[in-house]
């Protein structure tokens, strides 16, 4: 027995001459050592987002342990939920940022990764540096840097559902400074067939694209300029009654088809002053979102109910931060004090058509009309943070911070029903409230050596209150949530990275959890469930064996408790777990082919990617009537030259059937549940030149 561990060191002593490069985050505000870091945290490098066609953060995140996504087809709807803390309206609980700036929507996590240097998971509340929205973690998409290498990149990648793909890029010296800007258009057919017109619904039309330019003022500063947009024109919500998905999936039947359109345009400057003993950070930047969503909102062939969604953002975000360098020697004493600002105005009008065929089905008769809701929302918020590392001795650090964050939010609503012949107004609001909280962290890492750190951190997240467009009585608001994360963990990393470890313990408390709840005539709306809890175990590992061979692997298991909490229909859901909470994820992969060579740059050789990610038992709803588990399987062959890079993809190749979605739409039978499909397996090719 005692062979078999020596052989499995031998093997991994016996290593070529190239190293890794370390893997570093920013989860403190600098670039530092994953090794280091005291939270848990994943990161996905964008050279392992570069085969095939430009993924999601949904795909990305196969890879991070108790991280799930709840996805509809429309792109802005896409909600993460990390160890069961999530939002499925309005402000997200997990938020994501992209290149220091955050994305206030929900709508900011459904974007292309192009271009993309890297990608940060962060699991735990991120509300002490990060302000709210940051209350079961945060997902940081890091821009690819410009550089004085002058590059021009082309791309297209084809598969089934006429997929079309079409990718350009340039990266060098440009306008005095350094320039990368990429651009991508996409197009597919929809994976879902309306067996009521014979049509295809859910397709996908869309431009990106993104642009940095960056320039040195002095010898120790830097400007840069960045900005993405999106033109998106996709199809309908292909959603359907549970049981008819099941039986006969990607087939619904629907007399009306909608459409899902989003245009962004987000540009930001961040300005860096780096000096030998203090760095200074200025984020600015401004986003507008426009949406529009039309859909058939009885999802029958009956033509009974149909819904136009709109709305309209703005929003100006300012920071401004100081401390010491990002260089600056392990051991040394560390800090960071900042503050941010933003002020952010939406218009949001729902309005449900309530039509003539329905009366008697979906409504009373004599019920016809439109329901409209229109609402005005202003939002501003202000918060001051700083975060202090004390070294203890040569191997331990201790960690506190502090954030004071204070957000005033304001509607103006008005909702009417017009039967034909003129509006009635049924429901009217003007309503102001500030929500404030301290946010403190503390953490204590212990260096065992220089590749490995245990760590015990506590943080407190916070995700403000706010108000409805439209909800059934009483619910017209709802109050802040706040939570409390403890967590245990481990990490190291050895052989120059060719060896990676990670576990971690953990368990969050919190009080007012914000659920997602559905109403059939107001749509979408949220509500608080009173206290819940979960806890459980997140393991990472990667290996590279050889030169040719990448093994990783990251398993996580969750146990939820819904503590307080009676749903819409009157049931008691206490001791239930919580909606989009996965008992376990986990997936394996392993990338046989030149890696090292590949990562350095160099060309001409093959390889091959494989991996198999897995989603355990789930519900959709808090009374725990109706969930799904699936696993999904991805395959990638590819050949890589100076000049030339070909590859041939298939995703989800066992073609599983599941339905990662779906909620209750009926105002007086809990057992009702309305659903999409995930999609099915796509089959490909990808051909890009490098020059």
């Amino acid at each position: 027995m005692t062979g078999a561990p020596l052989l499995i060191a031998s093997f991994l002593l016996q290593s070529g001459p190239a190293r890794a490069q370390e893997t570093l985050v920013s989860a403190r505000k600098q670039e530092e050592s994953l090794v280091t870091l005291p939270l848990s945290a994943t990161v996905v490098a964008g050279e392992d987002l570069d085969d095939g066609p430009v993924l999601t953060l949904r795909d990305a995140a196969s890879r991070v342990p108790n991280l799930y996504f709840s996805e509809f087809s429309a792109r802005r709807l896409s909600f993460p939920f990390v160890r069961g803390i999530g939002s499925g309206l309005d402000d997200p609980a997990v938020i994501t940022y992209v290149d220091d700036v955050p994305q206030f929507g929900f709508g900011g996590t459904n974007l292309p990764l192009l271009a993309v240097e890297r990608v940060e998971f962060l699991r735990g509340p991120q509300g002490t540096l990060y302000g709210k929205n940051a209350l079961g973690g945060l997902l940081h998409v890091r821009g690819r840097r410009p550089s004085t290498t002058r590059e021009l990149g082309l791309g297209a990648s084809f598969g089934n559902y006429d997929l079309a793909e079409y990718q350009g890029s340039f990266a060098g010296p440009m306008l005095g400074g350094l320039g990368d800007v990429a651009v991508l258009s996409s197009e597919r057919d929809g994976y879902t067939r309306n067996d009521f017109t014979g049509n295809r619904v859910d397709e996908r039309d869309g431009l990106f694209g993104r642009a940095r330019m960056l320039w040195n003022p002095t010898r120790d500063s830097e400007l840069e300029l960045a900005v993405f947009g999106e033109r998106a024109r996709d199809g309908g919500f292909a959603l359907g009654e549970l049981g008819a998905l099941e039986a006969d999936p990607h087939h619904i039947d629907q007399d009306f088809e909608g459409l899902a359109n989003r245009d962004v345009v987000a540009p930001s400057l961040v300005y860096r002053h780096l000096g030998e003993t203090l760095d200074f950070t200025s984020v600015s930047a401004w986003q507008s979102w426009d949406v529009l969503e039309l859909s058939d909102f009885d999802f029958s062939p009956i033509d009974g109910v149909r819904r136009r969604a709109e709305q309209d953002q703005q929003y100006v975000y300012q920071e401004l931060r100081l401390g010491t360098p990002a260089d600056e020697e392990r051991g040394a004493l560390r800090w960071l004090v900042g503050a941010s600002g933003f002020l952010s105005d939406a218009e949001r009008q729902a309005a449900n058509v309530f039509r003539p065929d329905g009366a008697g089905i979906f409504f009373p008769p004599g019920s016809e009309g439109t329901d409209l809701a229109d609402g005005q929302f202003d939002d501003q918020g202000l918060a001051a943070f700083g975060e202090l590392g004390v070294p203890l001795g040569e191997a331990f650090e201790l960690t506190g911070g502090l954030r004071y964050d204070r957000e005033t939010k304001e509607v103006e609503r008005l909702r009417t029903f017009d039967p034909g012949s003129g509006p009635i107004v049924t429901d009217q609001g003007d309503e102001r409230e500030t929500f404030d909280e301290v946010l403190p962290s503390a953490s204590l890492s212990w260096a065992l050596d220089d590749a490995t750190t245990t760590f015990v951190r506590a943080a407190k997240g916070f995700k403000s209150g706010g108000f409805n467009l439209a909800a059934p009585a009483g619910s017209e608001s709802f109050e802040a949530e706040t939570a409390w994360s403890y967590e245990l963990g481990v990490r190291t990393a050895l052989d120059g990275e060719r060896v990676r470890l990670g576990a971690t313990v953990f368990l969050v408390d919190w009080e007012d959890m914000q659920l997602s709840l559905f109403d059939a005539t107001a749509g979408g709306y949220i509500a608080n469930a009173g206290e819940s809890e979960s806890r459980g175990l997140e393991l990472e590992g990667g290996w590279r064996a050889r030169d040719s061979l990448e093994l990783d692997a990251s398993f996580g298991w969750l146990d939820t408790e819904i503590e307080e909490f009676v749903d819409p229909f009157g049931n008691d859901t206490a001791g239930n777990d919580l909606p989009q909470a996965p008992e376990t994820t986990w997936s394996v992969g392993a990338t046989l082919g030149a890696s090292d060579a590949r990562r350095a740059g160099l060309r001409d050789s093959w390889y091959l990617r494989a991996e198999y990610s897995a989603v355990g038992d789930f519900y959709y709803d808090a009374g725990n009537l109706e969930g799904d588990d699936y696993a999904l399987a991805n395959l990638l062959l590819g050949y890589d030259t100076d000049a030339l890079s070909f590859s041939l993809w298939v995703r989800n190749a066992l073609d599983e059937e599941y339905v990662p979605i779906a909620f209750q739409p009926s105002p007086v039978d809990p057992s009702t549940f309305v659903g999409e499909n995930g999609a099915p397996r796509v089959l490909g090719f990808t051909l890009s030149l490098h020059l």
